[in-house]
């Protein structure tokens, strides 16, 4: 729709907002004529970007025209008039688009006019000045002098008419509409890259109302600021104190600002450089996931093309973490959340980017993979396979035939041949596996020998260490070649893990290697995990591997046997023992040291702490119980137990996690050492607090709760009762880590149905929105996922939630109401709209054979109104009347429910009624929804109604005997109320029509309503209210 400009097609509202004329009498010409020459440029500028420059050139020859008409003032000075009228009808014109609201295009098109006349103007104007002053001096015969020496310093018509519609345009950043802010901030933001040099004073007072706008309470009109701020930023002195004002402005907007948008408009405009790289790393992790793709295709892609120009005259073989613009952390990091990325649409911009740094390392591999600390990133391996599914040509290149390779062999090396060879096996690329893999024979021994510098290598760093001499800078060194010698065996093993082991020769060979490796204990213990899945690929079944792990950690038990480290036995009778188990039933472990006696030498926990991470490994990759493997079964009591009852804390760590995976694989045991577990929770802690904890909850998931309460037939009911209190009491533990175990715990419990308890719900939700949980984002994770799908689900756990939904409201309210200052907690009424959310039948989780409860939204409004009966505080009844507009009315309901929702509300009226307007207006939308809805119903009224014929009934009785009132008084109000409702419409209802709530109802009941409040109704209801609190507080 075209805007209204000065014009005879303006009609009646151009009449009304005719343009300001000057006050004196205007008699020249060409003045007059500007209110009819100006408009039409702007009149068909509107229409078409392609007429703007035809339209600038006519509009600056009439603007050069009536420039020079000038006239005496009285006190002897010469008035620019034509300048005056020009601008005065020209901003006229202007004013008609500002009120235009945002995405006109017609408007746009003429603040895009505007600016394109403003630049047009000033060079025009410009070089007219300065061919008017070199024909100055020509007459008077002086010479030429430098065009750019007092450029800044011209003052013309196009600087005056610039800055007047400058200071015209910042008039309007204080409206009070929104829409003229906008236009306003969007025209100042367009006009900037055209402005020449402005005072200082008049540049602070822009600054100043540029940041103000930057906080607008509009998100389109900060989106508009931003932009002009960021073009006000000096490009030349980095060290500007406005310009740095600026930037701070700019990154307060990019991180905290609320607007997805205007985070956009800022990540756009912030210069991407290293210093503003960790702000834009910062944005990966943006809730929008269209600003998440913006960095990746925008600011990270714009650092890395400014990097490789920078390095155009570089060797094409450098390499290093410069050639992506990034240092090796940052690029890490942009990998590892990139690879991550949930969003299809931002993984896609992510692999892009990867791929472009690739193309950036000259499609080499090697040098790709040096940009990265591969040791550290475990995503790393999720970019190679990117490039490979975007570049199949590099994947049918690569070759490791050549002995060089091996031989010499890096961390980058080693792990691009193993992601290789899995991305081969994969695949089932047969032929490209063989021609890759080393023959088994020849791996073993490029192990052995990676192996043996790995050692050497740490003899070499335990060598320094003991000396007193040695600089702290080698022990870093010696640190960090140890640290990816490792890596490189690791690699190493992982290509053996994928090998074909058809050659008896080599299996026998790398089956002994792995044994050594393993008996050794100076293999790192990162190695053990890889180690032990390699030995169980080449021993011939779980029970032969089990034998072997078995051997090996009794050969290292029996190579130090002096200085195994001793054992408290009273501790362990007092705090560890538990009746009946193998740790009690055993006889004590004598102790090798006498209580005076100094404590275990190092070496001794060391060597314990190896054997019990051995074993772990082993657990963890076995399946079955533990009956069948008759090897193990010695290792309990020698090895296990003594590491539970240990005193040095990992030991004792590991040592329950490992007596953990045992009980997991054998339900006799895990019954009888759960009593040891709800013993070490209550008396550990720390990390080994948080491990029983875990392993309480894994033993209850895996075994059963009826099963782990069994040991008393009799008391198995009471049991079960008190483990479910114990383990909700955990959520208020007073380690946030406790409390994250702890509910993760009970949310796979309850997701399992193993525990159907309503407290169990209630603690959950009030832990959930509890101020105290705000700074533990674990808990806060787990239950955000947890409390939509559990009660999505079915409709048995919706009305769980309902059955606690005005005890959990009631107490958050509470809890809102007593909250200190500095917390953070959602309102009442988020409170209430989110158990609403939960509990909305549309959200149940369909399939074959679910049914779908339609009339749980229903009993929460019933539920609500009771509450309301016994509330008096205006803010509460206020916030349950606002949440019974939001619940859901099904499509049909049964007669006694309406009957009761009837009941309830009249009671309400005559009992307790709402005084206050919002409440008031709130709950009478509700009935009137609620009575067009079942209309036929509500006509039948509750004449000849009887309570006691049906248990439908029995819950509202029960609640009217509570507050001990008579429900048939109620009723009786009723069938009086109706009455006296339907004489006054019968009276108000002219002859041949029908009431107005019949008619409405006979079509609303067909469909299912949501009969959420208008944004209008709600707004006006807030006024009324914020009205009345200002009268209270008269």
């Amino acid at each position: 729709m075209p805007v209204a400009v000065l014009s005879r097609s303006s009609g009646r509202r151009a009449s009304r907002e005719a343009v300001e004329k000057p006050r004196q009498e205007i008699t020249h010409p060409a003045l007059l004529a500007l209110h009819a020459s100006i408009p039409p440029h702007f009149q068909q500028a509107q229409q078409s970007l392609a007429n703007h420059r035809k339209n600038i050139v006519s509009l600056h020859r009439i603007h050069q025209k009536v420039a020079s008409i000038i006239e005496p003032a009285s006190d002897g000075r010469v008035r620019p008039i034509g300048e005056k009228v020009f601008n005065q009808v020209f901003f006229g014109c202007l004013d008609r688009v500002l009120p235009i609201k945002k995405g006109v295009p017609n408007a746009d098109r003429v603040c895009k006019f505007v600016a394109g006349y403003v630049i047009y103007a000033q060079e025009q104007f410009r070089l007219q000045a300065r061919a008017d002053k070199a024909e100055a001096r020509k007459a008077a015969g002086e010479a030429e002098e430098d065009d750019d020496e007092d450029e800044d310093e011209e003052d013309t018509t196009a600087t005056r008419f610039t800055m007047l519609l400058l200071k015209h345009l910042l008039k309007g950043f204080g409206s009070k509409n929104k829409n003229v802010r906008l236009r306003c901030c969007g025209c100042i933001a367009l006009l900037i890259n055209g402005l020449e040099a402005v005072d200082e004073d008049f540049f602070q007072k822009f600054k100043k109302f540029l940041l103000d706008r930057a906080k607008d309470k509009e998100s389109a009109v900060r989106v508009q600021a931003v932009i002009a701020l960021t073009k006000l930023q000096s490009t030349e002195d980095d060290d500007d104190e406005d310009s740095e004002q600026i930037r701070q402005s700019l990154i307060e907007t990019l991180r905290f600002d609320p607007s997805a948008e205007v985070r956009r408009a800022a990540l756009f405009n912030l210069t991407p450089n290293d210093e503003n790289s960790s702000l834009l790393l910062e944005r990966l992790r943006d809730i929008d996931p269209i600003n998440r793709r913006c960095v990746y295709l925008g600011s990270l892609a714009m650092m890395l093309k400014a990097q490789s120009n920078a390095l155009q005259g570089a060797d094409s073989a450098q390499a290093g973490p410069s050639r992506l613009g990034l240092d090796i952390d940052a690029a890490g990091e942009v990998i590892r959340i990139g690879m991550g990325e949930r969003e299809p649409s931002v993984k896609r911009a992510a692999q892009k980017l990867v791929t472009s740094w690739f193309d950036a390392c000259g499609s080499d591999l090697v040098v790709f993979l040096n940009q990265f600390d591969v040791v550290a990133s475990k995503h790393i391996e999720t970019a190679l396979l990117t490039i490979f599914e975007s570049r199949p040509a590099i994947v049918a290149q690569v070759s490791f035939d050549a002995d060089e390779f091996w031989a010499n062999l890096s961390p980058s090396t080693a792990f691009l041949a193993r992601v290789f060879v899995d991305y081969f096996k994969r695949t089932k690329n047969d032929r490209r596996l063989e021609e890759c893999l080393p023959m088994v024979t020849a791996l073993a021994f490029r192990i052995e020998k990676e192996y043996a510098e790995l050692v050497e290598l740490i003899e070499q760093y335990k060598a320094k260490a003991n000396s007193a001499l040695a600089p702290e800078d080698e022990l870093e060194i010696a640190l960090f070649v140890i640290r990816n010698k490792t890596f490189v065996v690791s690699q190493l093993l992982g290509i053996a893990l994928a090998s074909d082991y058809g050659d008896e020769i080599g299996r026998r060979k790398m089956f002994g290697l792995v044994r050594d490796m393993i008996s050794d204990v100076q293999l790192p213990e990162d190695l053990v995990p890889t180690c032990l899945d390699v030995l169980l690929k080449l021993s011939s079944g779980q029970k032969d591997f089990m034998r072997v792990i078995v051997e090996t950690v009794q050969v290292l038990g029996a190579e130090d046997e002096d200085e195994t480290p001793g054992f408290d036995d009273g501790e362990a009778d007092d705090t560890m023992s538990v009746e009946g188990t193998p740790l009690a039933r055993k006889a004590p472990r004598k102790s090798i040291k006498n209580k005076d006696s100094a404590p275990p030498a190092p070496n001794a926990l060391a060597l314990e702490h190896r054997r019990l991470t051995i074993v772990r490994a082993m657990l963890e990759r076995v399946v079955g119980a533990l009956q069948e493997n008759t090897a193990f079964h010695g290792l309990i009591p020698q090895l296990i137990a003594p590491a539970v009852r240990s005193k040095d804390g990992t030991v004792r760590e590991l040592g329950l996690t490992c007596l953990t995976l045992c009980c997991l694989l054998d339900r006799k045991l895990a019954l009888d050492s759960f009593p040891l577990f709800i013993d070490q929770v209550q008396r550990a802690e720390g990390t080994i607090k948080l491990r029983a904890v875990q392993a309480v909850f894994d033993l209850l998931i895996n075994h059963t709760i009826p099963y782990l309460c069994s040991r008393n037939p009799a008391g198995e009911e009471m049991a079960k009762r008190q483990i479910i209190s114990y383990l909700l009491s955990l959520l208020e533990d007073d380690e946030p880590v406790v409390q994250s175990a702890a509910c993760e715990g009970m949310a796979k419990l309850m997701l399992t149905g193993m525990v159907e308890d309503d407290e169990a719900l209630k603690s959950l939700v009030l832990i959930y929105m509890s101020p105290e949980t705000m700074e533990n984002q674990e808990l806060r994770q787990c239950l955000s996922y947890f409390l939509p799908v559990y009660c999505g689900s079915s409709s048995w756990n919706q009305r769980r939630l309902q059955r606690v939904f005005i005890s959990v409201l009631q107490v958050l309210t509470e809890v809102y109401e007593e909250k200190d200052e500095d917390q953070e907690m959602v309102t009442p009424t988020q409170v209430g709209l989110q158990l609403l959310d939960w509990t909305d039948p549309d959200k149940i989780m369909m399939g074959p054979g679910r049914t779908r409860d339609e009339t749980v939204h229903v009993d929460v409004a019933i539920e609500l109104i009771k509450a309301m009966y016994t509330i008096d505080e205006k803010d509460r009844r206020k916030v349950m009347c606002q949440l019974l507009g939001k619940v859901l009315l099904p499509e049909e309901l049964e007669d006694a429910k309406v009957q009761e929702v009837l009941i309830l509300l009249t009671g309400l009226k005559e009992l307790n009624p709402v005084e206050d307007t919002v409440s008031k207006n709130a709950i009478g939308r509700f009935e009137s929804s609620f009575v067009k809805a079942y209309a036929a119903q509500v006509e039948a009224g509750l004449d000849g109604l009887d309570l006691d014929s049906t248990k439908a009934f029995d819950g509202m009785k029960a609640f009217f005997d509570a507050i001990r009132i008579d429900p048939q008084d109620v009723i009786s109000a009723y069938a009086k109320s109706s009455a006296k409702s339907s004489k006054s419409s019968r009276k108000s209802t002219p002859k041949g029509t029908c009431p107005a709530r019949s008619s409405a109802a006979a079509g609303s009941k067909k469909s299912r309503k949501r009969h959420d409040d208008s944004e209008e109704e709600e707004e006006d209801d807030e006024e009324q209210d914020d009205d009345e609190d200002e009268d209270d507080d008269e």
